[in-house]
């Protein structure tokens, strides 16, 4: 567990404008060892955003720059791992995520290259390691599931798009998307990528960081993909299906 410090004034210290709508998230910084400091002394900043009565969601940033994970854990002094992880590297890009239950790994772990390819993953049951499979592993699993596919092929398939198409999509980023002032203080831009599910009723959901810029991009960033218009969803065999949609954006800072 990290040492926490609350700084009340951080919002206003930093700009970050656009969280103060948002309900239950507190803030915290810390220096280059993870102790509590002033902001003008950070290293590091988290933010935790209570899920539910047992779960307690915190995001670790470099200050000025991308993620270092996400975790969630059962209590608010984040002593007990409960629900998903998910660990960025130095550039902010996902390299592994997976689950943990009441403190233990449980269930799949997925580690992953620069590309986002699975080269490693891991089946566990409450902390003990049932399977592991590498590269050669994975790749033979996914070529026996190919030659599958090709045997149990859909006769109807579908997948979800923008209502109104790519063209109306693109128009909605562009008119929607906004450049938040902590970005442009702390003279951040670059290319971020989201994935994220189109539900069987057209919303979107599970919008998940692939590649992080900085705080108050990405939260720009996930809100534009969450406000979204509904989507056509997608459909399998005459039924309605959740599917994966990627999006990249680019944000670069105004002149």
């Amino acid at each position: 567990m990290r040492t926490l410090l609350i700084f009340a004034i951080l919002l206003a210290a930093t700009s970050l404008h656009a969280q103060k709508s948002k309900k239950n998230v507190t803030f915290y910084v810390y220096d280059e060892n993870w102790k509590g400091c002033k902001p003008e002394e950070a290293k590091y900043l988290a933010s935790q955003q209570k899920l539910g009565d047992t779960a307690y969601e915190w995001r670790y940033y470099h200050f000025d720059g991308p993620l270092l994970s996400i975790e969630t854990y059962k209590d608010k002094e984040a002593s007990i791992p409960h629900g998903s992880f998910t660990y960025y590297g130095a550039d902010g890009q996902m390299d592994s995520s997976g689950y943990t239950f009441e403190g233990k790994k449980n269930d799949w772990w997925y580690y992953y290259t620069d590309s986002f390819t699975l080269w490693k993953k891991e089946k566990y049951d409450m902390g003990k390691l049932l399977i592991r499979m590498d590269l050669a592993s994975i790749e033979a699993e996914r070529e026996e599931n190919r030659k599958k596919g090709e045997t149990e092929k859909h006769w109807d398939e579908v997948e979800a798009v923008f209502k109104g198409g790519t063209e109306d999509w693109v128009k909605y980023i562009q008119k929607n998307i906004n450049f938040p002032d902590r970005a442009r203080n702390l003279k951040k831009e670059g290319s971020l990528l989201l994935q994220f599910v189109v539900n069987t009723d057209g919303t979107t959901s599970d919008i998940t960081i692939l590649r992080s810029i900085e705080y108050s991009l990405d939260e720009e960033a996930i809100r534009l993909i969450k406000d979204s218009p509904k989507w056509r969803p997608a459909h399998q065999d005459g039924k309605l299906v959740r599917a994966f949609r990627r999006q990249p954006l680019v944000f670069q800072l105004p002149k």
